[in-house]
């Protein structure tokens, strides 16, 4: 089932559709308001309650100041201190209507249940004074706020002035037009003459600090007089009983404003002393309905806005490995249905990555941001189920004014280029790749990742995103996760800005070392490419079915020996689907028709691996990886810090990795040259995929495809002979059979001589293939000649033969007559002649039947010459039919000052390991 798209749900407010929100700017004046002049969803209370969410802290606000105005027991003093855009002029302009706008509570939403609290029935009739600092004048006199028509110079005349008129004044008049602070028992005296009183100063550091250091005498007093009055103020307050001082106090040295401010700030936090009743501002949960609020009119299909957060809910659950842990908790789904249609995350990443930045205001910032994010989403109309990170359309101006507002200028081009617009990295991604482009994947996971980790906080510990939030921030249900991951891999190899580092991903206004990687990229030689290219090609160790392996050889450097080889190809000569004019099919072809400059004999013996034609990219990669191992190498020389050399060894690491992927990848095609009969040669191409290295997919390709024979049956031997090699020949020597195999390509390709060996012994045994003799003698008998059960010396030589069945059956048949005709003219006494003893007899006298070898190796070099041995000696011994061949090695050394302990023990462990009969060390 489809979600429906949140703008079928719930509408925004029309200032906020129509884009109007910007004249407002979400920020709450009490001057404006006092002089009539704010908006409407701040001038007119039943509107400003309507749109209001009351937060803990505004209730509690609330119910203090109805207390404390009705005579009952509560702070006399209240000061609000949050960080800019906290919410502290919005708390005091709901206490400021709910006193002053005539309104029943019932007809104020949330007011109502305030007076409850409060154990009120009626509100109770205060006099209120408003003091904004800001709109206040300190050098000349001026009209009280209160439109009450009293000139007035300083706080305390403005305070008397709207508390009560001219009447009112002539109390503080004396000391208004001196400059000089009233005591305390003037504004008692005032206070309990027109209770209850309710004075309200916002802005007040702001006001006092105008006046620091300034000599000259001026309307609003002194600094130290206005101090002074703030002292007085306080005490007056809380000497009467139904008088209320709620002041807003900066927090964030923005607002405070150098010493002055601080010498301020540091004077009324000592007046006002210690207050049993903090005011909180609101928490990141109440930050929800706050926006939801001011910005989004009510719920219109309750049913769908369910539905979408538990299928977004289900979606984290089932697919838990991807996403953060906290995603999948009943209490997250609380906070979806709460925050809808914008999702939690676009809060948590405000609230918690933006929230540090001394100039964004935690709750007008986040209005003003999400009302042009909003606004664009509306026009452009939107039609996703929620309002993710990655759905913020940062490449409109508006949204991207307001996100660059709190940054320094450096970051637009980072936005421009790296994150979202028209001609950004992210959009190019998206647009080249039909994937990507249906659900904007790169730009999605671009915003989810800036909107997360753009500000760059000295005291911030860990930098970044995990790979687990971007996705939160980014994926819908039924979206393939995969395809983000995707998107994300690709933008960290192109974006200059872009950071990673333990599975943290950020953006910096700083760029990475990327671009002084391409630089030096470009200026690597394709010579110095076609050596890593080949230094790469010639690690590989496994050899699988092949006696040799050559890379990237002339002709001349392949051996024309009968062993089968894999010849490996040069990058540059590759092959294509289909054609068979491939630089790889020209190179193959030479390499097999000669050696050098000497025809080649044994073609049979030759495959070749050759690269795609698209190995181009790899060559890409190499030169980035050449780049990075530059970079690291001159990592002093370039004064990289300790995140860039870590950036450089990851850079180097990964594109190491990713060199070795590719180019076994682009090694994709197996050339084996076949023939039919004695037409041309053709060449069957076939892929090799696996993960294994090259030359083991091209061992378990051709190995299965019978293109290398490893064991052969005698079956197959015999059609080999009966269709091409003896035809109406009796016999054929076993050295020419083995050349005619080695050289002829319509024939099976052996792996090498003992394949032959092996089969010339199974078929031997089964009297139907072909009979083995060692030689052919003067009267043209075959000597050793065995057919069936029996031991016979295989070898290939120029001497022995491998018979037809049917002439090895005619000859030992002739061979038994003559024997038993022998033994019955023995029987009668008579002499027997030497054929028949020649049949009769045992092995021949003086026949060598056991042979023993010793040889010193080179310790440097123990491998290679065993190898040798093997292949030379062991191996011509174990042909032999019935031999029983036994090598044993012999190990002896000394050293003068003695073996090492931790050479006593690996060695020891290992020779045990190893299975050894024998082994040990002495002292003598």
């Amino acid at each position: 089932m489809s979600l429906k798209p949140w703008r079928e749900v719930v509408k925004p407010h029309r200032d906020v559709s129509s884009g109007r929100y910007r004249q407002a700017e979400f920020a709450a004046d009490l001057g404006q308001v006092l002089r009539g002049t704010a908006e409407p969803e701040y001038q007119d209370a039943v509107e400003f309650f309507s749109r209001t969410y009351i937060t803990a802290g505004i209730r509690q606000l609330l119910v203090e100041g109805l207390k404390r105005l009705s005579g009952q027991d509560a702070e006399p003093v209240i000061q609000l201190q949050t960080a800019f855009g906290g919410g502290k002029t919005h708390a005091m302009l709901a206490l400021y209507h709910l006193l002053t706008s005539g309104q029943e509570p019932g007809k104020l939403a949330g007011a109502g249940d305030a007076l409850e609290e409060a154990g009120l029935d009626e509100l109770p009739e205060a006099r209120v004074a408003v003091m904004v600092g800001t709109a206040l004048s300190a050098s000349e006199e001026h009209e009280d706020m209160g439109d009450g028509g009293v000139r007035v110079r300083t706080l305390w005349g403005e305070m008397a002035a709207q508390l009560g008129g001219e009447e009112a004044y002539e109390l503080v008049a004396a000391d208004d037009r001196a400059g000089t602070a009233p005591g305390s028992t003037t504004l008692v005296r005032l206070f309990e003459q027109l209770g209850p009183c309710l004075i309200m100063i916002d802005e007040l550091v702001a006001f006092i600090r105008k006046l620091y250091q300034v000599s000259d005498q001026v309307a609003a007093g002194s600094f130290d007089s206005n101090l002074t009055f703030i002292q007085s103020l306080t005490e007056a307050v809380r000497a009467t009983k139904n008088a209320l001082l709620v002041a807003s106090i900066p927090q964030s040295e923005m607002e405070i404003g150098g010493e002055g401010g601080k010498r301020v700030l540091d004077h009324v936090d000592h007046t006002f002393g210690r207050i049993e009743a903090v005011w909180k501002a609101a928490d990141a949960l109440e930050g929800f309905e706050i926006v939801r609020r001011r910005l989004f009119g009510e719920i219109e299909d309750e049913i769908a806005s369910e539905e979408t957060c538990r299928a977004f809910h289900r979606f984290y659950c089932d697919n838990s490995s991807d996403f953060p842990t906290e995603s999948q908790e009943s209490e997250y789904l609380d906070r979806m249905k709460r925050a809808y249609p914008i999702h939690p995350e676009v809060f948590d990443r405000l609230y918690g990555d933006w929230g540090v930045l001394e100039r964004f205001q935690r709750t007008r910032g986040v209005l003003r941001l999400l009302a042009a994010v909003i606004h664009e989403l509306w026009s452009g109309d939107d039609q996703s189920p929620l309002i993710l990170p990655g759905t913020l359309p940062m490449a409109a101006q508006s949204v991207k004014t307001e996100l660059l507002r709190y940054l320094p200028d450096t970051w637009t081009p980072v936005m421009d280029a790296d994150v979202d617009g028209e001609n950004s990295e992210p959009r190019r991604i998206d647009q080249a790749s039909a994937r990507f482009g249906a659900v904007c994947a790169a730009r999605k996971v671009a915003r989810a990742i800036f909107l997360g980790s753009a500000p760059r906080v000295e005291e911030q510990q860990v930098r970044g995103i995990e790979t687990v939030r971007i996705l939160l921030g980014v994926a819908e249900p039924n979206d393939q996760l995969a395809l983000f991951n995707d998107a994300r891999s690709r933008m960290e190899a192109r974006l200059r800005h872009l950071y990673e580092h333990s599975g943290r991903y950020w953006y910096d206004d700083q760029p990475n070392l990327r671009k002084t990687m391409e630089d030096r990229a470009q200026r690597v030689s394709d010579d110095d490419v076609q050596a890593e290219l080949e230094s790469r090609l010639e690690r590989e160790r496994a050899r699988g079915v092949f006696r040799g392996v050559h890379v990237c050889p002339q002709s001349a450097d392949v051996p024309d020996e009968q062993q089968v080889r894999l010849v490996i190809l040069s990058p540059e000569q590759t092959h294509r689907r289909g054609r068979q004019d491939t630089r790889a099919l020209q190179a193959a072809g030479e390499i097999l028709e000669e050696r050098g400059n000497l025809p080649r004999q044994f073609k049979n013996t030759l495959l070749f691996a050759a690269p795609d034609e698209d190995i181009g990219d790899v060559a890409r990669d190499v030169r980035q990886h050449l780049a990075w191992q530059s970079i690291v190498n001159d990592r002093e020389a370039l004064n990289l810090d300790a995140h860039q050399r870590r950036e450089a060894a990851d850079g180097t690491r990964r594109s190491d990795e990713t060199v070795n992927v590719r180019l076994q990848d682009a090694y994709c095609w197996l050339l084996v040259p076949t023939q039919e009969g004695a037409g041309p040669i053709e060449w069957e191409i076939t892929r090799i995929p696996g993960s294994e290295s090259l030359v083991e997919r091209a061992s378990s390709k051709a190995e299965a495809a019978q293109q290398v024979v490893t064991r052969w049956s005698p079956q197959l031997l015999r059609m080999e002979l009966d269709r091409w090699l003896w035809k109406d020949d009796p016999h054929i020597n076993t050295e020419q059979l083995w050349n005619y195999l080695s050289t002829y390509c319509y024939l099976s390709r052996l792996k090498d001589e003992s394949v032959l060996v092996s089969t010339i012994r199974e078929g031997v045994k089964g009297e139907d293939w072909f009979g083995y003799a060692t030689g052919i003698g003067d009267h043209g008998q075959y000597r050793d000649l065995v057919l069936g059960p029996g031991i016979a010396p295989i070898r290939i030589d120029a001497d022995s033969v491998l018979v037809k069945p049917e002439v090895a059956r005619e000859q030992l048949e002739r061979q038994r007559a003559a024997a038993e005709g022998a033994q019955v003219t023995a029987a009668a006494g008579g002499p027997s002649t030497d054929e028949t003893t020649t049949a009769t007899a045992g092995p021949k006298a003086g026949v060598p039947r056991r042979f023993y070898g010793t040889v010193t190796l080179d310790s440097s070099r123990v491998g290679g010459d065993a190898a040798k041995i093997a292949e030379e000696v062991v191996q011509h011994l174990v042909g032999i039919l019935g031999a029983e061949v036994k090598v044993k090695l012999d190990i002896a050394a000394e050293v003068p000052e003695g073996f090492p302990e931790s050479v006593v023990r690996t060695v020891s462990e290992n020779c045990r390991v190893l299975g050894f009969d024998q082994q040990g060390f002495e002292e003598e």
